[in-house]
């Protein structure tokens, strides 16, 4: 997610704009002009400050481009008890869905910073989470051993102006807690991520598909030479064209829009309704795969599934 910036005038220019008013009205009507002038530069002027304070405590991070994390694993973050006014206020804007509540989580976005200070063998990552507004608070840190693995990747990715998010889920009542859904350090950063930051399914376990026999030359082009490549797949309804369940529902797996198999009858039913619902509150329904090669047998992906 890349943040928007918008063309402001130049201070100087507003001075003169201003100014050359502040003569105008002068010369229309005397003296009461230039104090209708004098005001108008007064507001300007407040204006211009409160702006400025403003702008200088939004926080930085959130002007990065935001760079997708693989989600296959899950870990819980320390330290917050610190920050619990923080949570609770993202928690209080980001309603838990459906009928089971808190008990289930609130799902939020968190993004992690990585922090030096100065020493190699004190890094740290903290861990913010991501306001309706695009800025964000902090909700603890990973870790001492989670950070010592990820912090050197998510360094490189803030070297080249990119921080590194993924899906979290707040979890208490009285006492708030956050677990990442982030992936093992070794398969963080997705290969294909053209789908931008929108939510993934949690990536749990991996689930096969079929008919990818019929569609390698996609899957060639994806990979391009390189395997196992981690992408984001999309999953949406069709029907059976054939076998014993011809015409019945299952869910069709595209790769940048184009098909490359689909589920099993069997497996398409176990996943229609979750499917359905997840699509009803995101929009599509996202999830994270691997394509492997299996030589003979030619290029497979591997759906990253809720259990």
């Amino acid at each position: 997610m890349t943040m928007q910036q918008r063309t402001e005038p130049s201070p100087a220019a507003i001075l003169i704009a201003v100014a050359v008013l502040a003569l105008v009205l002068t010369v229309a009507f005397g003296p009461l002009g230039f104090v209708i002038g004098l005001a108008l530069f007064a507001l300007m002027f407040a204006g211009s400050k409160n702006k400025s304070t403003v702008e200088s405590i939004v926080p930085m991070r959130t002007r990065s481009r935001l760079r997708r994390l693989s989600t296959a694993g899950r870990i819980a973050i320390v330290g917050e008890s610190h920050y619990q006014d923080a949570i609770a206020e993202v928690a209080r804007n980001n309603p838990a869905p459906g009928s089971a509540g808190r008990n289930a989580g609130i799902p939020v976005t968190a993004v992690l910073m990585p922090e030096s200070s100065g020493r190699h063998d004190d890094l740290a990552v903290r861990v913010d989470l991501l306001r309706g507004d695009g800025s964000a608070v902090t909700a603890g840190y990973l870790r001492d051993d989670h950070a010592a693995t990820y912090h050197p990747l998510l360094l490189k990715l803030a070297e080249r102006g990119e921080v590194g998010s993924c899906p979290a889920r707040i979890m208490g009542q009285r006492y708030l807690g956050v677990h990442l859904h982030l992936g093992d350090a070794r398969l963080l950063l997705l290969d294909h991520e053209a789908l931008g930051t929108a939510l993934t399914l949690p990536a749990e376990q991996q689930v096969g598909i079929t008919g990818e026999e019929a569609h390698q030359h996609v899957l060639h082009r994806v990979v391009d030479g390189r395997t196992p490549v981690h992408v984001i797949a999309e999953l949406r309804d069709c029907r059976i064209t054939r076998g014993d369940h011809t015409g019945e529902h299952t869910l069709e797996v595209l790769l940048e829009g184009e098909r490359i198999g689909e589920l099993t009858y069997a497996i398409g039913q176990r996943y229609w309704d979750m499917m359905q619902e997840w699509r009803a509150r995101t929009g599509r329904a996202l999830c994270e795969a691997v394509i492997i090669n299996e030589g003979t047998r030619g290029l497979h992906a591997k759906l990253l599934l809720p259990k």
